[in-house]
């Protein structure tokens, strides 16, 4: 048992998988915790807190389209509730890490950095980077911001990225990939191990956190049909503009020099990524199931 974490928000992918691999004191907003912390007016004491010293909030609405049609109510969540949440953590003695997104911009450029001024176009963008913006007072400045490119598993049945590719695939159903949708995709592994090295580091303030490749979710996809050879015709090319709902940045690449200067980790390949997930689909056991 990691003796410094909680973890709060264990039950979505991301908080799920830190929960696992980082087994901290205390997690909540998991099946089998005992404890539930609600956003809409987080309460800290009932938690046993002892010697834990660090506090991963990993709760949150990230459902773009949500953000869109009730923008009062994740407004409550993603920003209201999480900085009174961070500034308790603060007042308790935890170090709060929270997350933010590429979605802070607009999309038109790529290669945002820390100092990249925001202009975000849809509800959660722009809910994000008021959290971004506001952080600092709320906490002292005390505070570790991780803003996030696309995450993604190599676990079947997970709907990641990856995953969610290669179920329709398998299923002989079509792709839709857009071919403006460019990002820096990173393995769910990789952040977890990240996180745990910049806790040890005593990193504060905001940092970009994503893979070192850049492409299109078009290209992607194309390599995705290779490794499991389903013919091409399964993946048709898109615009973003094509989707419905809330208007979605384009270019979101984020410039993460500042993340790899400071860490000594390699990221997982997104070949390798590929590969590993589509020989656990092309595998007998599993296409017999």
């Amino acid at each position: 048992m990691n003796r410094k974490l909680i973890v709060i928000g264990s039950k979505g992918f991301i908080g799920k998988h830190l929960t696992a691999s980082l087994n901290p004191a205390i997690y909540t907003h998991h099946k089998g915790s005992p404890y539930l912390i609600n956003l809409n007016a987080p309460n800290l004491k009932p938690l046993p807190l002892s010697t834990e010293t660090h506090a991963i909030i990993a709760a949150g609405c990230a459902n773009i389209n949500d953000c869109n049609k009730r923008p009062e109510e994740t407004y409550a969540i993603n920003v209201a509730g999480t900085l009174h949440l961070a500034k308790q953590c603060t007042e308790m003695g935890l170090f709060p890490i929270l997350f933010s997104t590429d979605y802070v911009f607009d999309g038109k450029e790529g290669g945002y950095t820390e100092s990249s001024p925001t202009s975000p176009i849809n509800a959660y963008g722009k809910q994000k980077a008021e959290l971004e913006e506001r952080i600092h007072d709320a906490t002292g400045g005390n505070y570790l911001m991780l803003r996030l490119s696309k995450i993604y598993s190599t676990s079947i049945g997970d709907d990641s990225l990856l995953d969610e590719m290669m179920q329709t695939l398998i299923q002989g159903r079509t792709v839709r990939a857009a071919t403006d949708q460019v990002f820096c995709p990173l393995h769910i592994n990789d952040l977890v191990s990240i996180i745990q090295e910049l806790i040890d580091q005593k990193i504060t303030g905001l940092i970009n956190i994503g893979g070192k490749e850049t492409l299109s979710r078009y290209a992607l996809a194309l390599d995705v049909c290779e490794s499991l050879n389903v013919s091409k015709v399964f993946i048709e090319p898109i615009s973003l503009d094509e989707l419905e709902g809330d208007p979605r940045p384009k270019k979101t690449a984020l410039n993460c020099k500042k993340l790899y200067e400071t860490i000594g980790i390699e990221p997982q390949s997104l070949q390798s990524s590929i590969s590993t997930l589509a020989a656990d689909y092309l595998n007998e056991d599993f296409l017999l199931n």
